[in-house]
């Protein structure tokens, strides 16, 4: 596979068309799956956590789903906005976006457990079962990405090795 050069101004990435795209279009199609694996997971988590705690406990579940997205939302736009710098820039703004999501997840719970409305352990559970659920599935996905590393698959060819 041969490295691509990222520039100052938008780094691109071969697309399966053959065209170039932005790269932080890979980041944003991540971040869109990710998000859409998100609310598949928001619908038996909301059913879980209304069964065992009623009211409050969907309540609770609402909130942490509803703040897990938004954590992953602007994970996004930061890593989107950090490609076009290269990947010192991209990879920087992952950990730090890694680092937000659960600094946001300890404050959340601190923030909202005096709530009487909102279950706490619906709350905790269920943001970090969607959160971590979550950041491993858009790892995954980030791997299975070779234009997130400015690698053009299409320049690649397959070689043998004679040992």
């Amino acid at each position: 596979m041969t490295p691509r050069t990222p520039s100052r101004h938008m780094s691109s990435a071969v697309s399966a068309t053959g065209g170039a795209t932005p790269l932080a279009s890979v980041e944003l199609r991540i971040a869109g799956s990710a998000l859409r694996f998100l609310a598949l997971l928001a619908l038996p988590t909301f059913g879980v956590a209304w069964l065992g705690a009623g009211r409050e406990g969907l309540n609770g579940a609402l909130a942490g789903v509803g703040v897990v997205a938004g954590m992953f939302a602007v994970a996004a736009v930061l890593s989107a906005l950090a490609a076009p710098h290269g990947p010192s820039a991209l990879f920087a703004a992952v950990l730090g976006g890694y680092a937000l999501r659960l600094g946001a997840y300890a404050g959340l719970m601190v923030w909202l457990r005096p709530v009487e409305a909102i279950h706490g352990p619906s709350l905790a559970i269920s943001a970090a079962v969607v959160l971590m659920t979550t950041l491993a599935y858009e790892a995954w996905h980030m791997s299975r990405s070779p234009q997130l590393f400015w690698i053009d698959p299409s320049a690649s060819t397959p070689e043998r090795t004679s040992l």
